[in-house]
C-alpha cells in the first residue's frame, strides 16, 4: 500500500483501506426511489430533446467502452464528432442522475464516468485538430539532431517560440507531441457533473512542421500547437444547439491568461525555476496527462514528470507554503463573504463556505505538499486516497481522516444534486422548498 502516483503521470490507482472503501462505496438505504430523477429539470429537458437518442448509450453505468460505443452509434446517425460528443454528454448525464438519485451509485462511479467522458472528448478533439492541421501545414517535427531534452528558452516578454528550419542531415525526424494536462478534479479523476475542466497544453519540443502535400505552409511547432489548442477548444468548449461538452478554463497555464496557449516542455521547466509561485505547486499536485491516449499508451507523456516532481515536492521539510496558502485561503473566504453580503442564500455554499469542500481539499493538499518530499507515498491525486495515506503515514489521526472522508463524500453528493437540478455550475444550496425536499429524499433522508 505504498505505491505512489507522480504528478504529470497517468498512473492513479488509489490505495484505500477496506474499511474506508466501504464508507466511500456505501449505498444508503432508499425506498420508493423509482422516478426520483424526474424532479431534475435538467433530466426533463434531456428526455424531451433526446428521446430518440437515449437508447444509444448501453444499459448500466457509463463506462469508457459504452461511451465509445454510443459515440460510434451517434456518428453512424450522421452527427459530426463535435455534435456527437455534445449529445453523448446529455445521455451520460441523464444516466448518472438516475444511477445516483434512484440507485444510490457510489460517488466514485459518478466522478469516474464524468472524468472518462472528458478524456474521450479531448482525445477525439486532438484527433480532429491534428488531422486538419496536418493537411494544412504537415506534421510538427523534432529534427533528429535536436531530439532529446530541450534547453529551456527565455520567457521574458513571452516571445513567440520559433526555430529556424535545420539543415537536412538525412536523419529521420519524429513527430512532436502535444500533451493535454488535466488539472484539479480532472487530473484527480474527481470531476463533478457540471464542472468546467482546467487544462494546460505542453508540447515536448520546438521545431517546424513538414509542410503540406506541396511542401508549403510550414510553421513553427509553437504556432502549430497554438492552432491545435484553439481547435480543441472549439470541439469541446463551444456552445452549439446541443450545448457544450465541457467549459474549458486555461487560467492555470504558465503566466495565466496572458501566457501562450501552449508551451514547450523546456519553457515549462524554465517557468517553474524562475517564476513558479507557491500556489501553483498545489495546482500541479493533481496534474495528469489525459490526452491524446496514444501518448499515454506509449509512455512518452511520462517526460512531464521531470520538471513537475521537483517543483511540487521539495526534498526538505517545506514550511514556506503555509504563508501563501494562508493568503489564498483568506482570499477565497473573503470572496465567499462578499458574494454572500446582502444575499443570505449565498452563505450556504457547499464548496466555499467555512468547513466546505474546498477547506477539506486545502487541508489535505497542504500536508501533501509540505511532507510529500519526505513521504513519496503521499504523492497521489484523489482527495479521499490522500486522506488515507496521510493517516497511514502517521500525519493525521485515524478518526480525523475518517471524519473528513465522510464529510467530503456527503458534501460532494450534495454538490451533485444541486447541479442535477438545472445543470448549472453552482454550489449554493437552493432556497425552493421542493428542491430542498428532493435533495434530502434523493440522499436517503425522509
Amino acid at each position: 500500500m505504498t505505491t505512489c502516483q507522480h504528478p504529470g503521470s497517468e498512473d492513479d490507482t488509489p490505495v484505500i483501506p477496506d474499511s474506508v472503501a466501504a464508507a466511500i462505496h456505501a449505498r444508503p438505504t432508499l425506498s420508493a426511489a423509482d422516478g426520483r430523477a424526474d424532479h431534475s429539470r435538467f433530466v426533463q429537458r434531456i428526455r424531451r430533446r433526446y428521446a430518440g437518442e437515449l437508447a444509444c448509450l448501453p444499459p448500466g453505468p457509463p463506462t469508457r467502452a459504452s461511451m465509445h460505443q454510443a459515440l460510434t452509434v451517434l456518428r453512424d446517425r450522421g452527427l459530426p464528432v463535435p455534435s456527437a460528443l455534445r449529445v453523448l454528454r446529455q445521455l451520460v448525464m441523464e444516466r448518472l442522475v438516475v444511477l445516483d438519485c434512484e440507485q444510490q451509485a457510489p460517488l466514485a462511479d459518478i466522478t469516474r464516468a464524468v472524468t472518462e467522458l472528458a478524456e474521450i472528448a479531448l482525445d477525439e478533439a486532438c484527433t480532429l485538430a491534428f488531422a486538419e492541421l496536418d493537411d494544412l501545414h504537415g506534421a510538427p517535427l523534432v529534427p533528429a539532431q535536436a531530439d532529446g531534452p530541450e534547453p529551456p528558452p527565455s520567457l521574458a516578454g513571452h516571445p513567440r517560440q520559433e526555430t529556424q528550419r535545420p539543415a537536412d542531415t538525412g536523419l529521420p525526424a519524429r513527430r512532436a507531441q502535444l500533451w493535454v494536462i488535466g488539472m484539479g478534479k480532472l487530473g484527480a479523476r474527481e470531476l463533478n457533473v457540471s464542472s468546467d475542466i482546467d487544462l494546460i497544453y505542453v508540447y515536448d519540443h520546438e521545431g517546424e512542421t513538414a509542410g503540406n502535400a506541396q511542401g508549403r505552409n510550414r510553421i513553427s511547432n509553437h504556432e502549430y500547437f497554438a492552432k491545435a489548442v484553439r481547435h480543441i477548444h472549439q470541439t469541446v468548449g463551444d456552445t452549439t444547439e446541443h450545448g457544450q461538452v465541457f467549459r474549458v478554463d486555461l487560467a492555470l497555464r504558465p503566466n495565466g491568461n496572458s501566457g501562450p496557449p501552449a508551451v514547450s516542455l523546456g519553457a515549462l521547466e524554465e517557468y517553474f525555476l524562475v517564476q513558479g509561485r507557491e500556489w501553483e505547486r498545489f495546482a500541479w499536485l493533481k496534474s495528469r496527462v489525459i490526452a491524446p491516449a496514444a501518448c499515454i499508451a506509449d509512455g512518452s507523456a511520462s517526460a512531464l514528470r521531470g520538471p513537475v516532481l521537483p517543483f511540487v515536492f521539495r526534498r526538505y521539510l517545506d514550511y514556506n507554503v503555509f504563508g501563501s496558502l494562508r493568503t489564498l485561503h483568506r482570499q477565497i473566504r473573503d470572496h465567499a463573504a462578499k458574494r454572500a453580503a446582502g444575499h443570505p442564500g449565498r452563505a450556504n455554499d457547499v464548496k466555499l463556505s467555512r468547513g466546505g469542500i474546498r477547506e477539506i481539499e486545502f487541508t489535505v493538499q497542504l500536508l501533501q505538499v509540505v511532507r510529500g518530499g519526505q513521504f513519496p507515498e503521499l504523492r497521489t491525486r484523489p482527495t479521499l486516497d490522500a486522506l488515507q495515506r496521510l493517516c497511514k503515514a502517521g500525519l493525521m489521526p485515524a478518526e480525523t481522516a475518517e471524519a473528513l472522508t465522510r464529510a467530503y463524500i456527503f458534501l460532494r453528493r450534495v454538490e451533485h444534486r444541486i447541479q442535477y437540478l438545472d445543470d448549472q455550475q453552482t454550489h449554493l444550496i437552493p432556497t425552493r422548498d421542493d428542491d430542498l425536499a428532493w435533495i434530502a429524499a434523493s440522499m436517503g433522508y425522509p
